[in-house]
This record gives C-alpha cells, sequence and structure tokens, in this order.
C-alpha cells in the first residue's frame, strides 16, 4: 500500500527555492502561498495552491488552474479557488488547484509595447514551471486544466488555441468576449485594444474569432473547449463565437443559460468541473 503523506493545515512559514511560503487557512482547509518574483510583471505576485489532503507518495496529479478576473489582491467577484476549497473539488477529484495572480487586470496576453504587462509568458513560464518544479503535478498535457470567467474566460480560450499542446480542457463562462465580437463601440474597442493588447496587430494574434479561424483544427477531434454563455450583454458575443467553432469544425460544448451574478460563487463552476475532469481521470 502506497505511503500517505498527510498535509499540513496548520499556520507555517518555511522557504521552499525562492519563494517565501505561508500558509492561508479558512472553514475548510489551508491554501499554500509562495510569492514569486518574475520577468515579466512589474512586481512580485501571489501564487495559491489547494492540494488533497491525502498525497500520495510518487502519483502525479493533474492541476487544475483557476485564472482570475482581478489583479493581485483584488476579489471583486468572488475567490475562484475558495468556491473549489468549499465544494471539496480538490479531494473529490484528486486535483491540484492552483490560483496565480497578476499585477495588473489580466487578459492573458503579452502587451508588444509594455514588457511589465506579459501575462501569457508570466502564466506559461513562471508560474506553470514553479507548479511542475515544486509539486507532484502532472507535466503533460492531459494534466493541465483551466478555468475562468470574464477576462479569464478569454484567457482560458486564448491560452488553448494558441498552445493546444500545453494545455488538455478548458472551461470559460460570461467570456468577456465584446472586444472580439461585440457588442461594443468601435472607440471603446480601441482603448481596450491599446490598454490591454498594445497595438491592433498584437490583438489580432490573440483575437479569439481570428484563433478559431486559423488555430481552431489543431485541437484535434477531442472536445476540449466549454463555451459556457449566459444571458446578457455578453451572451450575443458569445453566440457569435459558437457559431465560429460550428463553422471551422471544432469540437466543443456550448450551453447558454439564463442570467445569473457575475460571480465565482453565482452557481456556474459545478458544470464547469464536470467537464474538465470527465478527462482527466
Amino acid at each position: 500500500m502506497a505511503r500517505v503523506l498527510a498535509v499540513v493545515s496548520s499556520i507555517l512559514f518555511f522557504f521552499l527555492g525562492n519563494a517565501l511560503v505561508g500558509t492561508e487557512t479558512g472553514e475548510s482547509g489551508s491554501f499554500i502561498v509562495h510569492r514569486l518574483d518574475s520577468p515579466y510583471q512589474a512586481g512580485e505576485t501571489t501564487l495559491r495552491v489547494l492540494l488533497p489532503d491525502r498525497i500520495e507518495e510518487g502519483k502525479r496529479y493533474p492541476v487544475l488552474y483557476i485564472l482570475p478576473v482581478h489583479e493581485d489582491g483584488l476579489f471583486r467577484h468572488g475567490d475562484g479557488l475558495e468556491e473549489v476549497r468549499k465544494a471539496g473539488y480538490h479531494n473529490q477529484h484528486g486535483l491540484i488547484c492552483v490560483a496565480p495572480s497578476f499585477t495588473s487586470k489580466p487578459w492573458f496576453a503579452d502587451h508588444d509595447l509594455n514588457p511589465e504587462k506579459r501575462d501569457e509568458s508570466h502564466f506559461l513560464e513562471t508560474v506553470l514551471a514553479f507548479v511542475e518544479s515544486h509539486y507532484p503535478a502532472q507535466n503533460s498535457v492531459e494534466g493541465r486544466l483551466l478555468v475562468g470567467f470574464s477576462k479569464s474566460g478569454w484567457g482560458v480560450m486564448s491560452l488553448l488555441l494558441r498552445h493546444p499542446d500545453v494545455f488538455h480542457r478548458v472551461v470559460g463562462w460570461d467570456i468577456g468576449i465584446r472586444v472580439d465580437a461585440g457588442p461594443i463601440e468601435e472607440s471603446d474597442r480601441a482603448q481596450r485594444i491599446a490598454r490591454e493588447w498594445g497595438t491592433a496587430e498584437n490583438f489580432d494574434q490573440y483575437r479569439i474569432s481570428s484563433l478559431i479561424r486559423s488555430r481552431g483544427s489543431a485541437l484535434g477531434e477531442e472536445t476540449r473547449l466549454f463555451y459556457y454563455n449566459v444571458e446578457g450583454n455578453r451572451g450575443p458575443g458569445g453566440a457569435i463565437i459558437h457559431q465560429l467553432l460550428v463553422e471551422a469544425g471544432v469540437p466543443h460544448r456550448y450551453l447558454y443559460e439564463p442570467k445569473r451574478e457575475h460571480r465565482w460563487d453565482s452557481g456556474w463552476l459545478p458544470e464547469a468541473v464536470r467537464f474538465l475532469v470527465s478527462a482527466s481521470k
């Protein structure tokens, strides 16, 4: 029988590599907290990790990355990692659950005019590398799952379409798609592109509709994407993206539901997790 290691749940602090580690304790368990120094951000960022209560020595676990809507320290729309902890998904499905952070509102792209806002590189080169070198994580495509909503819903789609050889399955709920598929005023679109991506040419490298047309076929025949759409101002754009996926022949799951509160804790996460873990066993 494999020796089982207990996860420490009391408050503690220690150094692991170059990152200070501590714990945040809540009603249903503890997060391990790291501070990461990344060359792709304006300063240090927080990385929170939720482990299964029982870790088998020698076993590698799939990792669920819970991508944030806001910059480091802001939880205006709830806390995705806390919702995962409350539901016990880390124990139910044997997942290492990770919540990265960014020094500005992330759209998960590398801004081509601001070297301190290279969010895609921060996630790929700093976060993934740290997690897979410090935790018993599966370092394969099948072991990397993404979930997000709003801005981070955009992020999970762009990351999968741009890096299908890195990530396996993703779910985006109520995705911030208006900057791509509308409805949006052109002046507002131009301002957002300049602020979050830099040039229009760089934006097109991350634009979901462009990626579907140019790279959708790279996802193969497996259903790896769940576009979870919802009634509201992002709903019409989501329907357009769904149609583009159909036209491009990209296998995907699509669901349109009545409006619910734009938060992590509004009840959509269980369906998202079911989709992700159905292929991660």
